[in-house]
């Protein structure tokens, strides 16, 4: 096992990726419910509750009392793979990833407060059956050869303050401590560790005058300096046995830039549009040095060539006189990838959101958000023959259903 090592090796052409994240690349977006209730349209400018502060520290100096945050979601992900021309036994395992988040928001006086976020921006769960992809002899399969499981995991800290620098204008800033954990394996190879980087956000919200809201936040990207080891196995060696050696590489997770809008229809609605960038372009390629002999690839090379992706939302907020409040969504998120690009392992494609939440106050100092989201993802076909591994070629059929629950409690 890697301890504090680079589970992103990319050994025999594995990728990082999510599939099974339904967000751009491998970013997991389930991190409010509050937010996914109107698809994150307005959530870097709203400060509704603490989860805000993931978007936009800002929003932190909005919150007049301390409170306290979790947030979760369960999502239920149906993904296959149609073969182009004679295909294997296996296709996907089914895969119902928990997600879940914890926000504290602190006031030190009226003009400055303080923020902890404790979430998962990155990650993926994705297992094959045996035997999938194109059939190529008696008893052989590709897909095999380009991925069979994926188990990634992130854990961010997020310190952050935001301040109140005048009536109309809020600034924050905070630093982010990540942890990544992965094991990644195909046919030829596995790729198991750990490490941890250091990165930062900051942003500010604006309000010109009492019916418009702007808010602009970016979270600079993670860089890791990776050291692990690379495990060969008989299908990459020809030997009858694993041969493990040392590696190292870098990786850079991508940084964010949001944008924000929230316009105030009447006493109780509001218009909320938002846009998000993610710059995948950091995640070029991987190359992996490592201190096993030839034949073996020395360098081993990883490319990505991932596009920079937006997402576009729109969303609605209304809140009935009894102080329940009501939201819809709709949101288009681009892809990372065409079929000259895509992964194996990563599926993905552009998709768009669908999603309905709302929040109640049973007392005084509780609050509680539920909202689901429907999101419907484009067939991504996939043509690849990297190396001597067979040729695969087919279509990726992917949607998902998410619902969420959030309590918020003021002290």
């Amino acid at each position: 096992m890697m301890k504090r090592r680079g589970a992103l090796l990319a050994g025999s052409v594995l990728s990082l990726a999510s599939g099974t994240a339904l967000a751009s690349g491998f970013g997991v977006s389930y991190q409010s419910v509050s937010a996914m209730g109107t698809a994150y349209a307005g959530s870097g400018v709203l400060s509704e509750d603490a989860t805000n502060q993931w978007y936009n520290p800002a929003t932190l100096a909005g919150l007049s009392s301390a409170q306290f945050s979790v947030a979760t979601h369960q999502v239920w992900i149906d993904t296959t793979f149609k073969a182009d021309g004679a295909s294997g036994p296996g296709d996907f395992e089914d895969v119902e990833p928990f997600v879940g988040s914890v926000f504290l928001a602190v006031p030190f006086n009226d003009r400055v407060t303080f923020g902890l976020g404790i979430n998962a921006p990155f990650g993926t769960k994705i297992e094959y059956e045996d035997g999938w992809g194109n059939a190529v002899a008696p008893g052989v399969t590709s897909g095999d050869f380009y991925a069979q499981e994926s188990d990634v995991k992130t854990l961010n800290v997020n310190p952050a303050v935001g301040i109140q620098v005048t009536d109309n204008l809020r600034l924050g800033a905070g630093v982010s401590y990540q942890k990544i954990d992965a094991d990644i394996e195909n046919a030829a190879t596995r790729l198991e560790g750990d490490d941890d980087a250091f990165g930062w956000n900051v942003g500010l919200t604006y309000s010109p005058n009492e019916n418009n809201h702007f808010g602009v936040a970016y979270r600079s990207e993670i860089s890791y300096d990776i050291d692990g080891d690379i495990t060969f196995k008989p299908a990459a060696t020809g030997l009858p046995v694993a041969l493990e050696f040392a590696g190292k590489t870098s990786l850079d997770l991508p940084a964010t830039l949001q944008l924000s809008y929230a316009g105030d229809l009447n006493d109780r609605t509001q218009l909320l549009l938002g846009v998000e960038r993610m710059y995948w372009h950091s995640l070029d390629r991987l190359v992996i040095d490592h201190a096993g002999p030839a034949p073996l690839p020395n360098p081993a090379v990883e490319n990505f060539n991932w596009d920079d992706t937006t997402r576009y939302s729109i969303g609605l907020r209304h809140t009935l006189p009894s102080d329940t409040v009501l939201r819809l969504g709709l949101a288009k998120e681009e892809s990372t990838q065409s079929s000259d690009n895509r992964s194996a392992i990563s599926p993905d494609s552009d998709r768009v959101w669908a999603t309905i939440g709302a929040g109640f106050q049973p007392t005084d100092n509780l609050s509680i958000d539920v909202a689901y989201a429907h999101i419907w993802v484009d067939d991504a076909d996939i043509r690849r023959q990297d190396g001597t591994k067979p040729p695969l070629a087919g279509t990726y059929e992917l949607d998902a259903n998410v619902i969420g629950a959030q309590l918020n409690y003021q002290f």
